[in-house]
């Protein structure tokens, strides 16, 4: 099996994941749930040969892990600063500048403690990441960003 099939099946898994969060109301359970997408999204850009998005993307995962248990700025910021700093010891390509936006935006939304600001930030960040995944060519990723976006905006509606 190639690299590429083997990141797209890494990127269904954490499609599965991803969708499934977007239909929870708790804010603790839709970190929780992205927890594992995003994981499962790393390998999928570790596979594709991306080290950016796939080391922001663990990142991220650390982030989630510790936003369900605050939403305290002093976190976030120190967070925001991880963010540049693993993006600056991955930097390969400024099509990945897109994928550093995407993280800081759906940094600030995770540390913030109303359901409805988090989804607003993530919507950002998922335009972002539908961006780079159109140019990076990811299929799955694509659908899965784009997805995302449509179930958020579903769930913020709801």
């Amino acid at each position: 099996m190639t690299d590429f099939a083997l990141s797209q099946i890494f990127a269904s898994i954490s499609f599965i994941f991803g969708l499934a969060s977007m239909q929870f109301k708790s804010r603790r359970s839709i970190l929780l749930c992205l927890i594992v997408s995003v994981t499962f999204n790393s390998v999928h850009f570790y596979y594709l040969g991306r080290p950016e998005p796939s080391a922001l993307l663990l990142l991220i995962g650390l982030r989630f892990l510790v936003a369900v248990f605050t939403t305290d700025r002093k976190v976030m910021f120190i967070f925001l600063v991880f963010n540049i700093i693993t993006f600056a010891l991955t930097f390969t390509s400024l099509l990945s500048l897109l994928t550093l936006v995407g993280t800081m935006l759906g940094t600030y939304g995770s540390f913030q403690p109303v359901e409805r600001q988090v989804r607003l930030y993530f919507m950002g960040g998922n335009i972002c990441w539908l961006t780079h995944n159109i140019a990076a060519w990811t299929p799955v990723g694509i659908l899965m960003e784009t997805a995302f976006l449509i179930s958020s905006l579903i769930g913020f509606w709801r």
